[in-house]
């Protein structure tokens, strides 16, 4: 029935993401369409496109006559972020190729950044009239105060969704940057190239930028992260990143530009010289097989670094393409390290090795007699605390797990927190022992060490038992809401566990995370008990042999069969 479960979630939202891309229903847009070309009864498909995804449609009255001509941004932008998601936009032209009318049908950027981008008078209505050539190059409109990264990423959606109907596009529009329009400053160059006087951009590349100095000779070669990298989000935005190359194709040094991320966190990584040295001397080749998540991030500023990171490979895969289409690659003596989406690099980490070992540890300790010697338990806890829990971050949750169930298991990337995972729901399936909770799980071993330290504890009485353990059934009904019915809401925040990451946590997890340490203090293992969903859902995979079909049977198959018929219903 657990299977079940996530499979019809999985299900679900392979079912979601079709229908989200099946631009051949228009029906959602349609009443929106009516608002400008009020005689329009349909929309047609134009083209033979297969998904229609690249290609104009059709504007028809009742008699069949067209009437303009639409497209929409979404699936095929959807790449392009804002401050926290992508933005659907209608365009309508008329029959001679004109933009009638800009209009956003929907959008999963932030709430308020999108509110005020509808609210400004001048924004979308600037592109009114234009050309589809002329809506391929929009760096004279401004974008929105206080909506800034939000309002450019519409532009550049819409300026992709032209390009790739004009034969640019297909996936890659070779466009220049909204976010970066300016060549990179030379104050940020000169500290890779201190003669540095002069920028001219390869006009055979996307992201090659020659440097010459004040006698107009070679000072040497500059890759640039925009406009490849441009929706590379760190904390809050993109930064643009310079990387110097030698002669040989490897990283010189590297160095910090424009940025929309947070300042201080910005200012951490420019100031960390040891972070910024670590790719010197690797070969463009290698790093296009880097791991920008894997990367020991800058201590402070974590998704900045690792962001700065993932655009060092995207500018590398970048100008490895660009050579190739040239058939004149970069050099050939550099080992491959990656082999149909594993890589090695990503793999043998730090973290993960670190995560695999705990794990298995925790899994023989609980398993064994091990467990009975109080001062090894207690010494793990606190290594689990420590390096598992603050350091790593590496937990099971019901956000991690709807996640994997939506859109499969990203082993290559988390291959430790796989093993983790793996190990929490299979051992207690083997052997009828939820060891993860019990031994390996970091806040379990928090509310284990300061259970019953205080002297006044909290008797419940057995009807308050019974409520309370109500409480993480309701949550796990939420969270397959969320997932079946793709609900606007995180589940991160119905956990703790984000809060482990405290430079990133939310107020809400951070809030489930101090209440709950707060009433373990006085009712021994309080959250564990009356409030983890992913807790009590490893206590029923762990069922012991010899019980009989419980109520808790009961509910488990009667939410099975509703997601099971969830298509028909949903």
């Amino acid at each position: 029935m657990f299977a079940s479960l996530l499979l019809s979630i999985h299900w679900q939202h392979r079912r979601f993401l079709a229908v989200e891309a099946g631009t051949k229903n228009w029906s959602d847009a349609l009443p929106m369409i009516r608002q400008i070309l009020a005689r329009a009864e349909s929309v047609r498909e134009n083209g033979d496109s297969t998904d229609g995804a690249s290609n104009f449609a059709n504007v028809l009255d009742a008699d069949g006559h067209e009437l303009g001509q639409v497209a929409r941004t979404s699936p095929l932008a959807n790449h392009i972020l804002g401050f926290s998601g992508p933005t659907d936009v209608l365009l309508v032209l008329d029959d001679g190729g004109k933009l009638i009318v800009a209009k956003i049908i929907s959008s999963r950027d932030t709430r308020d950044h999108v509110q005020k981008v509808q609210a400004d008078p001048d924004f979308l209505q600037s592109l009114n009239g234009r050309t589809r050539e002329e809506l391929m190059d929009l760096r004279d409109v401004d974008a929105v105060s206080g909506a800034t990264l939000t309002s450019y990423a519409i532009l550049e959606s819409i300026r992709f969704r032209v390009a790739s109907m004009e034969g640019a596009g297909q996936g890659k529009a070779q466009l220049s940057s909204l976010k970066f329009p300016e060549p990179p400053r030379l104050q940020d160059v000169q500290l890779l190239y201190p003669a540095a006087a002069k920028l001219e951009r390869d006009p055979n590349s996307d992201v090659l930028w020659h440097v010459q100095d004040s006698n107009d000779a070679q000072a040497g070669d500059l890759l640039r992260a925009s406009p490849v990298a441009d929706n590379n989000v760190g904390f809050q935005g993109p930064t643009d990143v310079l990387i110097a190359v030698d002669e040989n194709r490897e990283v010189s040094g590297l160095a910090l530009g424009v940025s929309y991320d947070n300042e201080p966190y910005v200012g951490y990584v420019r100031e960390d010289d040891y972070f910024r040295s670590l790719f010197n001397g690797q070969n463009l080749k290698i790093l296009t097989a880097l791991e920008g998540d894997t990367v020991e991030g800058v201590s402070g500023a974590t998704m900045t670094s690792q962001a700065v990171a993932r655009s060092l490979q995207m500018v590398a895969q970048a100008y490895v393409d660009d050579q190739s289409r040239k058939s004149s690659p970069v050099r050939q003596d550099a080992p491959e390290s990656s082999t149909g989406g594993w890589t090695l690099n990503a793999v043998v980490t730090l973290r993960n090795l670190s995560t695999i070992s705990m794990t298995l540890f925790g899994v023989i300790v609980g398993l064994t007699h091990l467990r009975g010697r109080r001062w090894l338990r207690v010494g793990f806890q606190c290594v689990l605390i420590g390096w598992l829990g603050l350091i790593n971050g590496d937990m099971v949750s019901q956000a991690l797990l709807l996640g994997w169930a939506q859109s499969g298991v990203p082993w290559q990337h988390a291959f430790g927190l796989t093993i983790l995972t793996a190990a929490a729901l299979l051992v207690p399936m083997a052997t009828g022992q939820n060891v993860y909770c019990s031994h390996v799980c970091p806040h379990g071993a928090v509310q284990q060490l300061i259970r019953k330290r205080l002297p006044w504890q909290v008797r419940l009485s057995p009807k308050v038992l019974r409520w309370l353990k109500v409480f993480p059934m309701l949550l796990i009904a939420w969270v397959v809401a969320i997932g079946m019915l793709h609900l606007p809401f995180s589940p991160v925040d119905i956990e703790p566990f984000d809060a482990w990451l405290w430079s990133v946590a939310g107020l809400a997890t951070i809030a489930v995370a101090v209440i709950g340490l707060v009433a373990s203090l006085f009712v021994p293992m309080a959250y564990c008990r009356f409030g983890c969903p992913t807790g009590l859902m490893l206590d029923y995979v762990s069922r012991a042999g010899g019980k009989t079909w419980t109520r808790r049977d009961t509910i488990v198959l009667a939410v099975v069969v509703i997601c099971g018929l969830g298509p028909a219903i949903f």
